[in-house]
């Protein structure tokens, strides 16, 4: 069963904290759904397709894969 790492979802979550910047702002300034965001940051989601892939993706949790290359 596919899983996010753990390391790079903490990893994403302390980025915010480096930056300055809330998990609001940049969900919006990025337009995503803010709770997606929040249960991709706190495990409850596997981002395994749509928003919620791209969402791990921009986050750096998930490697860009030939299907999200094609759509963007």
């Amino acid at each position: 069963m596919y899983q996010l790492d753990p390391a790079l979802v903490r990893r994403a979550r302390e980025d915010f904290i480096l930056r300055g910047e809330s998990v609001a702002d940049w969900a919006r300034s990025n337009g995503f759904n803010l709770q997606m965001v929040y249960r991709i940051l706190s495990g409850k989601s596997k981002a395994m397709r749509g928003q919620s892939h791209h969402i791990a993706v921009k986050l750096g949790i998930k490697p860009i894969s030939e299907g999200s290359k094609r759509e963007e």
